[in-house]
């Protein structure tokens, strides 16, 4: 008799957690970010004739980023696929990630050269929002992206 009320008060228990747990999930908010393009468009309050350059050249910058970035996967894979071998000489290791060091220099032009262009388009107020959304973006952006703060290590 005790084994099959603590098995009831179990099985109260776990329909209750799941319950609980689909309310959560449905009631939760969409976590999916905007696209960066969205986000500044909407930030920038574009006009219409600023909203129809700025598509124009974000559809051509994210082509050449997305090619970029394609070539730079693939590099990385050919460098890490030769982990193991003992025969990679230095020169090819140097090789490639000189290659790598290219394109990300490629891809960080490209980001620059595309702000360059948002900003063109802006009128003076819009500059100056635009360069507070850099600011932000630089100080808090991904862990691995962002500049180091304080004093250097020792």
């Amino acid at each position: 008799m005790k084994k099959n009320i603590l098995l009831i008060i179990f099985l109260v228990f776990l329909m209750v957690m799941n319950g609980v747990l689909l309310f959560l999930v449905i009631k939760k908010p969409s976590q999916r970010q905007r696209p960066p393009r969205e986000f500044i468009s909407e930030q920038l309050n574009f006009n219409e004739t600023q909203t129809a350059s700025f598509l124009e050249f974000d559809r051509e910058h994210h082509r050449r980023m997305r090619e970029i970035n394609f070539e730079l996967n693939d590099l990385k894979q050919m460098l890490f696929s030769e982990l193991g071998n003992s025969s990679l000489g230095y020169e090819q290791l140097d090789s490639i990630t000189e290659e790598i060091g290219t394109l990300t220099k490629a891809r960080e032009i490209e980001v620059f050269r595309y702000f360059s262009e948002v900003e063109k388009i802006c009128n003076d107020v819009q500059k100056q929002k635009l360069k507070r959304i850099l600011s932000g973006a630089l100080r808090y952006g991904p862990p691995g992206d962002r500049p180091p703060t304080g004093p250097p290590p020792r």
